[in-house]
């Protein structure tokens, strides 16, 4: 019996009657452990209407998560117990269930229980589904121990991350003092004074009762004492068998019933019988209350933990096939049984990997690293390749891993295994310069190189060789990128292997793109095709990588757009983060060009809070705070400058030290410092002119033409705006920047230009963007002219909310676009807010004007897809 949740239930039954509509809702659900989350929703599910399906994905406490396991249970329910879905990955599963959900003709409930337990590739699911929440008629209910979800927990950054007019957060509250009075009717306890010690929670109160023992000098304090108390009163085979059951935190298998303990069956029927146990319908038992199984397997010693892990994992050896082999790892590390965890957590590893769940392949490879000593010399070597590869795209790249290749390749050299010894060189190659490491990552590809010469093996050798293109293409040096990416599809024959071509194209690909040759973009979609295909889920990531350098760099903002918010889903789909944090650090050089400088702010200083990342990893990033803080003039630039320039060096890659000498090159204009313009003037005569990207060439020849200097180097035909500008037409120049949606270079060529009213517009535009130091320099430029000052106009800033807003809107646009998300009419808005229609529309027009969307609908889906949006919105009170 449920006491004090009748809001819930109906707040719940009033969000499933509305899911008519077509659309759907999120719920979060949030309480601690036992306040009633599961029986709220199991009552809930009980009064929903015959024609509503409800379709629940547990989370359990593994050592390790099952990967994807609630979206597998499911997909169980929904697309049936066939074999079909099974081998699908996590994107590919994630599309079959939206695509069913969107089939529907009757709403449904999806229901993912103790979220706090997700693995990263659930918390993907979750998020890919509530954020299409408006496609399709589900209610989604996410259950979560709000006590176990710190500010930190990833979780956290999911329900951010949903349309927050779709999400509503429901938190259980303790009972009352009237409701443990009518729980402890029935005892003797003292209601007062249960309350006192349980704080009002359902299941602590029902346990201490339920105990029944007649003492009332000591009431337990704590659901261990309430759990141990019932659990003396049984007979010892009863209790054993509970104690055994305790260990296993998923649904358990018919022969797990503690087969091996006097009278199991009669323990069974008796556990069911008393609600200790519930049973599914196939026959799998579970503890009807997580804190009573935690607290029964507490009660082991350590000695007795072990042994009960050793009965599980004899039942799960004598038919392994049953079992996923996570849950055969979960009981062999309790048992400490170095041979099964070495057998099956490799296997764990390879099928989490496989789904996309890095995270929880690494964590499986972990685990059998624990174990190393009693491994083989040969499956030692391959755990720490296994791992380090894992642990290197899925976690970070620190010592640990670089340790672990080095282990790999001591074992390695000591087998005479000099094929693997190669490949691990490579590797090597590749976390050095992850690092930033450019001397020891050539050195290393130098050594693979020459070993897979030796050893004749054609399609090893390709790939070095397309190692050595990127690391050429990694360095600017474009031709001999090109050149070694089509000597490695050579060597490999004809046709190339799968590995060798994806990674070669990707290559040249992007060379020839840096060149001006468009015929690179077939080789990169080709790339990308292949990588998707098979399921190389690293490769697919450097191919959006390099594609989105490339489309922010020569300004092909839209294709950037597409790129990056494909490409971040994919990389955060698939537990890739050491990409992610690169492509994030793109993003904000995307919203730097697009003038959106508050927005481009808080995603670069997102990645560089993030902790483990290695210098490369938080240098795109860096880059861009850099530049993003001289245009707001803000405290910090200088700092953040000399850093990104220490950091650029220190990889001797011209990729990273162009960008932050042209940001000097814009300091030095922006505060008319001509010392600090020659320095960097000097620095980049020394870079070889062919080194320097087709549009990397046009905007150091702006900032050139700027700053009153002229070039040293011949770098050809510029791209037509900077050609422009530089050959003394900035307005045919602004014209063209704003056509590619450069909106701070189209201000800054208006501003120099001699014509007020242009002056005058560049100064608004950069008022908007928040770009002071500019509005600074471009009047002075014009007043230095003889332009009239009270000629200029030069708007007032903006309010603060607007400023606070990364797409300039004021506190009332927001109140707006908060209704419009939730579906308000213009009318309807006009009644609520007190204004009349033509104010409303006045706010409206604006709106989607600031927002760059055409209507309503497309504002409303940007407010609902967009994490700024969304997490403001929700942020923002109607007064």
């Amino acid at each position: 019996m449920l006491f004090e949740r009748d809001n819930e239930l109906d707040r719940l039954a009033t969000l499933a009657a509305g899911l008519n509509d077509g659309s759907g809702r999120i719920v979060a659900l949030g309480g601690e452990a036992g306040i009633g989350k599961s029986s709220l929703l199991e009552e809930f599910a009980r009064r929903l209407p015959d024609r509503i399906d409800c379709f629940w994905g547990m989370c359990d406490a593994l050592f390790t998560p099952r990967p994807l396991g609630p979206v597998q249970d499911v997909a169980e329910a929904m697309l049936g117990s066939g074999s079909s879905w099974r081998n699908e990955p996590g994107a590919g599963l994630f599309h079959l269930i939206l695509a069913e959900l969107k089939s529907r003709r009757e709403p449904a409930v999806v229901i993912v229980e103790d979220a706090h337990w997700a693995d990263a590739g659930t918390l993907d699911f979750i998020r890919f589904l509530g954020r299409r929440i408006s496609l399709c008629p589900i209610l989604l209910i996410v259950s979560f121990r709000d006590d176990e979800v710190d500010r930190d927990h990833p979780l956290r950054r999911v329900f951010a991350d949903l349309p927050a007019s779709r999400l509503d957060r429901l938190g259980l509250a303790p009972l009352s003092l009237e409701a443990v009075k009518q729980l402890s009717a029935e005892s003797d306890r003292d209601a007062e004074r249960l309350l006192e010690i349980t704080g009002g929670n359902p299941f602590f109160v029902s346990e201490i009762v339920s105990s029944g023992s007649e003492s009332t000098a000591r009431v337990p304090e704590s659901v261990q004492d309430a759990v141990a108390s019932r659990l003396a009163r049984l007979e010892d085979s009863h209790r054993a068998f509970l104690e055994a059951l305790s260990l296993i935190p998923v649904p358990i298998e018919p022969g797990l019933h503690g087969s091996w303990i006097e009278d199991h069956e009669k323990w069974v029927e008796q556990s069911l019988r008393a609600g200790v146990l519930v049973q599914d319908n196939e026959g799998r038992l579970k503890f009807r209350h997580e804190l009573a199984r935690l607290a029964t397997s507490q009660r082991c010693s350590a000695l007795e933990l072990v042994r009960l892990h050793e009965q599980h994992l004899a039942l799960m050896l004598e038919q392994p096939n049953r079992f996923a082999a996570g849950e055969i790892v979960h009981h062999a590390k309790g048992a400490a049984d170095a041979k099964a965890v070495l057998t099956y957590a490799p296997m764990a590893g390879a099928q989490a990997a496989h789904l996309g769940a890095h995270a929880e392949a690494a964590a499986y490879y972990e685990t059998a690293l624990d174990f190393i000593d009693e491994a083989a010399p040969e499956q030692a070597a391959e755990l720490y390749d296994n791992w380090a590869y894992e642990a290197g795209i899925a976690i970070n790249i620190d010592d640990r891993v670089i340790d672990a290749r080095r282990h790999a390749l001591t074992l390695w050299r000591a087998l005479g295994r000099t094929d693997k010894i190669a490949e691990n060189l490579r590797f090597l190659s590749r976390l050095h310069w992850y690092r930033g490491e450019a001397a020891q990552a050539n050195r290393y590809l130098d050594e693979s190189i020459s070993l897979f010469e030796q050893l004749g093996d054609a399609d090893r050798l390709a790939m070095a060789y397309s190692m050595r293109s990127q690391m050429l293409m990694l360095g600017s040096r474009m031709e001999d990128a090109i050149e070694w990416g089509q000597r490695a599809i050579a060597t490999a024959g004809d046709p190339a292997s799968v590995d060798v071509r994806v990674h070669a194209l990707n290559n040249i690909g992007t060379a020839k793109l840096f060149l001006g040759r468009e015929d690179g973009i077939s080789d990169m979609r080709e790339s990308l095709e292949i990588a998707l295909k098979h399921n190389m889920h690293e490769d697919a990531a450097r191919v959006y990588t390099n594609f989105s350098e490339y489309a922010v760099d020569l300004r092909k903002l839209q294709l950037a757009e597409e790129i990056l918010e494909e490409g971040i889903a994919f990389d955060i789909e698939h537990d890739l983060d050491s990409w992610t944090f690169y492509l994030r650090g793109r993003l904000a050089q995307l919203r730097i060009e697009q003038g959106k400088l508050t927005e481009a702010r808080a995603i670069a200083e997102s990645v560089l809070e993030q902790p483990g990342q290695t210098m490369l990893m938080r240098l795109p990033a860096r880059i861009m705070l850099a530049r993003i803080l001289l245009r707001q003039g803000a405290a910090g630039a200088q700092s953040m400058l000399e850093q990104a320039r220490a950091d650029s060096l220190k990889t001797a890659e011209v990729q990273y030290q162009i960008p932050v000498l042209l940001a000097m090159l814009e300091k030095a204009w922006l505060v008319d410092d001509p010392e600090l313009a020659r320095e960097a003037f000097t620095s980049l005569a020394r870079i070889s002119g062919d080194q320097f990207s087709h549009w990397g060439g046009g905007e150091y020849a702006f900032w050139l033409h700027l700053n009153g200097l002229d070039r040293p180097h011949d770098l050809g035909a510029l791209p037509e705006p900077f050609q422009q500008i530089c050959e003394g037409d900035p307005i045919a120049a602004a014209e063209m920047f704003d056509h590619l949606g450069s909106r701070y270079l189209a201000a800054l060529c208006r501003g120099v230009s001699d014509d007020t009213t242009e002056i005058s517009r560049a100064l608004a535009d950069l008022q908007d963007q928040g770009a002071q130091p500019a509005i600074t320099r471009l009047t002075a430029i014009a007043t230095g002219r003889g332009v009239a000052r009270d000629t200029l106009k030069v708007p007032r800033g903006p309010y603060a909310a607007a400023r606070a807003n990364a797409y300039g809107l004021t506190a009332k646009e927001q109140v707006v676009l908060g209704m419009i998300a939730e579906g308000w009419s213009n009318a309807g808005i006009a009644e609520r807010l007190s204004r009349s229609p033509r104010t409303v529309e006045h706010h409206v027009s604006s709106i989607l004007q600031k927002l760059e969307v055409e209507n309503r609908i497309a504002a409303m889906l940007k407010a609902q897809q967009d994490p700024e949006l969304s997490q403001r919105l929700s942020k923002v009170e109607i007064q």
